[in-house]
């Protein structure tokens, strides 16, 4: 039985060299040119993998997951149903693996991890074409096996982006993973700039999410108090009984009505201010003291003479302080 190309649906022509500029007056020369070729001719050669390659089977303990996580969550009703399906069927379709560039008695899978999950929770073994492929390969290849077969959300793929920039993925090669153009590469990566890691797994994939509903809780958590408000609001025990198609929207609308208290700090309280009347009542100050500023004001009927008395003296005074200041 002949068996379906996976990739066949695959379309890399957004990241083509030779079209039209994704941005008008916008066009690569000289080594970007190259860079997007040589990435194109990859994701072809990955279209290709799975063709005329023999399909072996392989013990599920074997097989190691990607250097890179692509999946928020794995108990979804997408995987409910692939293991149902897998139960009474049987794995219709392949994995791809390579051997482990860490171990190479053991394989690390490219795409297909759900079905391996399946196999091992059912016992079975897994199907397997196994090519020795190098790490940009192997990530384009399961980013665009993934955009082919699944329907991923826009935080899947956010998500997925941002793990392969940390593995140190260029942009062009997460572009042409996840099919994506610049401006739509830049917004997902500035989403998952802002939404931690751990609350992603606890919202999960969001089916049902887009883009701007995620740019708008990504600019509520760029307030860093909304943020530990969100981290205590989903730890609560009625967030995470909450079905995870609704745990977005119950964030989200917590968040906007949630009042944040000012971080201001409160003015410090003025000190009392310092009182001193000569003994024949001919001059009177006031002196008021703060951190770094003392406001002295004289009053009384020698207060302009005292004041101008003081102001010819003034070096001579204060090199008094400092010899006295240096001998305490």
């Amino acid at each position: 039985m002949s068996r379906k190309n996976p990739f066949a649906a695959l379309d890399i022509a957004s990241i083509s060299a030779d079209s039209s500029p994704a941005k008008p007056g916008y066009g690569m020369t000289g080594a970007a040119k190259t860079v997007v070729r040589s990435i194109e001719d990859l994701a072809e050669n990955a279209k290709r993998l799975m063709d005329g390659e023999a399909i072996v089977e392989i013990d599920p303990a074997m097989l190691d997951g990607s250097f890179v996580s692509d999946r928020l969550s794995d108990n979804d009703e997408e995987y409910l149903e692939l293991r149902q399906a897998i139960r009474e069927q049987g794995q219709m379709t392949p994995v791809l693996v390579r051997p482990n560039p860490a171990d190479r008695q053991r394989y690390m899978v490219i795409f297909g991890h759900r079905r391996v999950k399946v196999a091992q929770e059912l016992g079975l073994k897994v199907k397997a074409v196994v090519k020795s492929v190098d790490d940009i390969t192997s990530v384009i290849a399961q980013g665009q096996e993934n955009s082919a077969r699944s329907n991923l959300s826009f935080i899947e793929r956010a998500y997925f982006a941002r793990n392969l920039l940390e593995a140190g993925m260029s942009k062009d090669v997460i572009r042409s993973a996840l099919g994506v153009d610049e401006a739509l590469l830049s917004k997902m990566l500035s989403v998952a700039d802002v939404v931690a890691p751990g609350l992603m797994k606890t919202l999960g994939a969001c089916k049902r999410i887009g883009r701007d509903k995620w740019l708008s809780l990504r600019q509520l958590l760029l307030n860093p108090a909304y943020a530990d408000v969100a981290l205590a609001y989903t730890g609560k025990a009625e967030f995470e009984a909450l079905p995870q198609d609704d745990r977005f929207d119950a964030l989200h609308a917590y968040l906007k009505r949630y009042k944040v208290r000012s971080t201001a700090k409160t003015p410090q309280k003025a000190s009392s201010p310092q009182r001193w009347t000569a003994s024949d009542s001919a001059l009177a100050l006031v002196m008021n003291a703060k951190p770094r500023k003392v406001a002295i004001e004289l009053t009384s009927a020698e207060a302009k003479p005292f004041a101008e008395w003081l102001s010819t003296r003034m070096d001579r005074l204060y090199d008094e302080y400092r010899r006295t200041k240096n001998e305490n």
